[in-house]
């Protein structure tokens, strides 16, 4: 009965993202045939690539809830290296905020407020920055009730922790140094430089970015963890 009700639960609230993922991507649709700018051209692969740390935790997720085998666990191993990797392109979205302002002229006469282009931008940018951050704690949820089934509460937690932070840090280096998850295995060394570029620089903005990130996941989590125990009940 209750794989059942979590079955359910888990078609009800894919379904709920699949339809606002639908309704942004429609909206940035309409946007770039009203404006002729090519509005939001960029936000289509960016959503796609959001989506795949929740595909990968949910594979992840069937896969540890049936019988434990050595090739499930390599499998598992994999697929869990290839999630961490491209866990930070859901909170990603988070910062296509910004693109509300991209396309408005701040400094005219007009206040930009009063165009409704505007407001259509931001509730597009707004509404993709709340389902990549729903897709990364979900993702990071799925992954931690797996990990709670093989190790203590306490270490899981710590490990949710540092996932948590390593996704803020990806995001950081994804939006402001412009690498791609899968430059983490072509130019390693380039990233680490560029990091250690940003901390030593006294006007960087690294270190607070990556805490207001990691302090937006944690709270998103928490919410999500009371949500889920009450529901539980």
């Amino acid at each position: 009965m209750n794989n059942n009700k979590t079955a359910i639960e888990d078609i009800k609230l894919i379904s709920v993202l699949v339809l606002a993922t639908l309704c942004c991507l429609g909206l940035a649709q309409y946007l770039r045939v009203q404006s002729d700018k090519n509005m939001f051209n960029f936000l289509s692969w960016d959503v796609f690539l959001a989506w795949v740390p929740f595909i990968l935790s949910s594979i992840i997720r069937y896969i540890s809830g049936k019988k434990i085998t050595k090739l499930s666990l390599i499998g598992i191993g994999l697929l869990s290296v290839v999630w961490l990797f491209f866990l930070p392109n859901s909170a990603y979205l988070f910062t296509e905020i910004l693109h509300s302002f991209r396309y408005l002229d701040a400094q005219g006469e007009a206040r930009f407020w009063f165009q409704m282009d505007f407001w259509y931008s931001l509730t597009v940018t707004f509404g993709v920055a709340i389902i990549g951050l729903f897709l990364s704690i979900c993702s990071i949820h799925q992954v931690h009730r797996m990990l709670n089934r093989m190790m203590s509460r306490v270490s899981s937690m710590l490990i949710i922790a540092v996932i948590i932070l390593l996704s803020s840090l990806g995001v950081y280096i994804g939006r402001f140094n412009r690498w791609n998850s899968w430059d983490l295995l072509s130019q390693p060394e380039q990233i680490l430089r560029d990091l250690m570029t940003d901390i030593s620089s006294g006007r960087g903005i690294l270190i607070e970015f990556v805490a207001i990130l990691f302090t937006i996941q944690v709270f998103g989590y928490a919410i999500l963890g009371l949500l889920t125990a009450r529901s539980s009940k």
